[in-house]
């Protein structure tokens, strides 16, 4: 059937389907992760990000070369790293009973370590942070919202669009948090000192700004979240 009404479709996709390896110099949306072997390794949230992104811009290319979308039809996928940021229900509610759960819930297990079910049942305590010898990138909710409504709205706007402030290294992250909330459980010596300490991983965002909306600074996201924590009574 025809779908002639519709205009743009906007994926949520995943920086997990744009993770080739080894790692590029500088990473841009041209980039893409191999799916076959992200589901060797057991990497199956990466396999099916990948897979799903191939499956939806195949669709859409060959729906309007079938007639069956209009030729002015926009496909366009969004693929965000870390998203963390208040819950938007959470944040209105006045529950008291909230407890911090997916990328949230990762966060808040970086600054407050809790006991955590582990796979076989039993509860494992975790203990003080130190610093991986590796790179996180973050973005907030709202910036990753904003970013797919201006996607939409931008009849300019197609294809593969990236969704990061910019990766920093694990002692970076910890240091900030750090100064942020001086409570946070690290141990003594917590940053990495290896002598073969990794660079961050480094983007190309130019197709992202493109899309004109300015993105929080990392700094800026990890204080609302733990202000945002504090409100709820979990820190």
């Amino acid at each position: 059937p025809r779908c002639s009404s519709i205009q743009c479709l906007v994926l949520t996709s995943s920086m997990s389907a744009a993770a080739p390896q080894p790692e590029p110099p500088t990473k841009d949306e041209s980039h893409w992760s191999d799916d076959t072997a992200q589901l060797s390794r057991g990497n199956f949230y990466g396999c099916l990000k990948t897979r799903q992104e191939k499956l939806c811009q195949q669709w859409s290319e060959q729906s309007v070369q079938e007639g069956k979308l209009a030729l002015n039809f926009r496909y366009c996928a969004i693929c965000p790293t870390m998203i963390v940021g208040p819950p938007l229900l959470a944040a209105d509610d006045d529950d008291d009973s909230y407890t911090p759960s997916g990328t949230m819930g990762s966060l808040y297990r970086v600054i407050k370590p809790t006991d955590v079910p582990s796979l076989i049942g039993q509860t494992i305590k975790e203990t003080k942070r130190k610093a991986l010898n590796d790179s996180m990138s973050y973005i907030d909710v709202q910036d990753c919202a904003a970013q797919h409504v201006a996607a939409m709205e931008n009849t300019n706007a197609s294809g593969r669009y990236f969704s990061l402030v910019e990766s920093w290294h694990w002692n970076d992250i910890l240091s900030t948090l750090k100064e942020l909330y001086p409570e946070i459980s690290l141990d003594e010596n917590y940053k990495y000192e290896g002598d073969d300490i990794i660079r961050p991983t480094q983007f190309n965002l130019d197709r992202m700004n493109s899309l004109g909306v300015k993105v929080k600074s990392i700094k800026e996201i990890f204080a609302e979240c733990i202000s945002f924590f504090q409100s709820k009574g979990v820190l």
